[in-house]
């Protein structure tokens, strides 16, 4: 008895406790091992760990094989936690019969959706296949669209589909429109100015306490004006348009630059997005783009020169240097302006062009101080070069053709900004007036149809009493 009970406890079970009933003697004199505390898992603290808690769950025989033993020892576990032969054989038996069980059918009305379903699907497939796989139209054998003779009737098929298919995602990679500007006339400036807003012309910035700021650079309402006497401005953003545009009417609400193009007119080639000026629509050899971004401008880096970034320094003074070289090149009207942005390929062209003009100036003051301090000796009077002006120093050309350029686009500009404001108050006047002569009947005959609708309501008349028409009311009002 003494081995089969030493063996029983190694096994974690007591044979007095499960034939007798008695719990062994804790007591410090007694030779018995004390039972393991068990944790809430079923698993005993001691012995052999996870093989210990499964050998734990099957029932002992070592009390008499009735299962009375292995049952009783179970009981000392919390409630919830156990698990008998029984249970896995019950687990067991459900497992086969879920497995005999015939499969699920679908409801009537899920099966025919499903076939309707499917069917669309491969209807469209197959309509979409024999639509594109027609003849070419005009306007697709103008695009370039042809059939290979060398190949066979099923090939052409074939290739008209991929064809066409592939010219549709062409759609979200290639500019709004062939023709970003309308054709040139001749009120069009001789040249083109294109000007990337982001980060060069404004800044924007973002926080939580303020919300979206946007930073003009310094001199930028002038020297959007001032262009616009002597280019065709035009400003391309990398934004989307429906951002952009309200952007472009906080900065330009005169629009002295009129042509106002966005991520929208952009190409996109591999995932990035290219300013294409190919399709502007405009001579390249008269195209000066001024851009920051040297991912943006590959596709035309000869027509590109490279500017300063803009990220709200009240003190910068770029507008003032590139001014200087967009009034040089006005005054010199190059037939190709390719040369002269190529000398500065990969430079700051308004901080070189700066250093160029410096250059010229003290040359012209250093030749006019040397024939200075000649004026009075014998080489002045032999070899001549006495300067005209001993008292001031001489002035390059460009600095007077600037200097006259800058005083009479200032008159022009004053004049034009009198008479926008003499409009503005015209158009305030007018729509006070039309406000007070409103009616609720008015309104209601507007709505419905108008005034030439209602044969009680007069014409609007002029103030010599005679009608006139809509057109005709702009037209004046436009003249004045």
């Amino acid at each position: 008895m003494s081995r089969i009970g030493k063996s029983s406890n190694d096994a974690g079970e007591t044979p007095n406790e499960s034939q007798n009933g008695n719990k062994p003697s804790n007591s410090s004199g007694s030779t018995s091992h004390s039972k393991p505390s068990v944790s809430p898992f079923g698993f005993s603290s001691a012995g052999s760990g996870m093989a210990k808690g499964f050998l734990d769950m099957e029932p002992t025989s070592a009390g008499g094989g009735d299962g009375k033993s292995g049952s009783h020892a179970q009981d000392d576990r919390p409630d919830g936690f156990h698990r008998s032969s029984e249970s896995a054989a019950e687990s067991r038996r459900a497992r086969r019969q879920r497995a005999d069980l015939p499969p699920l059918k679908d409801d009537p009305m899920v099966k025919a959706f499903k076939y309707i379903g499917t069917g669309l699907v491969f209807g469209v497939l197959i309509g979409g296949i024999g639509y594109n796989a027609g003849p070419y139209t005009e306007e697709e054998k103008e695009q370039g669209f042809k059939d290979d003779p060398e190949q066979n009737v099923f090939q052409q098929l074939w290739h008209r589909v991929i064809r066409r298919w592939e010219n549709t995602f062409v759609f979200f990679s290639e500019p709004a429109t062939e023709k970003l500007l309308p054709d040139s006339n001749e009120y069009t400036m001789p040249y083109t100015l294109v000007l990337n807003l982001d980060d060069m012309l404004i800044h924007m910035d973002w926080s939580k306490e303020r919300g979206w700021r946007i930073a003009k650079r310094p001199g930028l309402d002038h020297f959007l004006a001032y262009m616009a006497s002597m280019y065709e401005v035009v400003v391309f953003s990398t934004q989307p348009s429906h951002s952009g545009m309200l952007v472009m009417e906080r900065i330009d609400p005169l629009e002295f630059a009129p042509y106002r193009l966005y991520k929208d007119h952009m190409r996109n080639i591999d995932g990035s997005n290219y300013k294409d000026l190919t399709t502007i629509n405009r001579d390249m050899s008269r195209v000066i783009m001024v851009d920051i971004s040297q991912d943006s401008i590959k596709m035309q880096p000869d027509n590109v020169l490279i500017g300063r970034p803009f990220y709200g320094d009240a003190n910068d003074n770029w507008i003032e240097q590139m001014t200087e070289f967009l009034e040089y090149v006005h005054m010199m009207e190059p037939k190709d302006v390719r040369p002269w942005i190529k000398t500065y390929a990969g430079k700051d062209a308004a901080r070189e062009f700066t250093k160029w003009e410096g250059s010229i100036r003290s040359k012209l003051v250093d030749e006019w101080e040397e024939k200075r301090k000649n004026a009075g000796s014998w080489k002045s009077w032999v070899f001549g070069g006495v300067p005209s002006d001993l008292e001031n120093p001489p002035v390059p050309d460009f600095d007077k053709f600037r200097t006259m350029m800058r005083e009479n686009f200032e008159i022009r500009h004053k004049e034009v900004l009198v008479m926008i404001e003499n409009e503005r108050k015209q158009n305030e006047e007018e729509m006070r007036r039309q406000m007070k002569d409103m009616t609720v009947w008015k309104m209601v005959t507007q709505f419905v149809g108008g005034l030439n609708q209602n044969p009680e309501t007069p014409p609007p008349s002029s103030s010599s009493g005679a009608p006139v028409s809509a057109a005709d009311a702009t037209n004046s009002h436009s003249n004045k």
